[in-house]
């Protein structure tokens, strides 16, 4: 279970723009804390995802880190063309 999603907060934020509301930002309770949307005069939503993170042993994930940089990043998966 994911603790929480970008692009979903982004998009609970623009579906309660689009019921009427007017708030510039929200605060949006996850998995992983507090998740605050703010509603740009553009009619585009940021979010603030934190630090990424990019060490492989930290990334909860079974793909195995590459040897360059201990990441996961860039990482060609099992039955792709890559």
């Amino acid at each position: 279970e994911p603790e929480m999603c970008g692009n979903g907060i982004r998009c609970l934020a623009a579906f309660l723009r689009d019921l009427g509301e007017d708030a510039k930002s929200y605060t949006i309770n996850t998995l992983a804390g507090p998740i605050i949307p703010v509603m740009n005069d553009d009619g585009t939503v940021t979010v603030d995802m934190g630090e990424p993170i990019l060490k492989g042993a930290d990334v909860p994930t079974t793909l195995e880190p590459n040897s360059d940089s201990d990441s996961v990043v860039e990482q060609i998966l099992e039955g792709s063309d890559g």
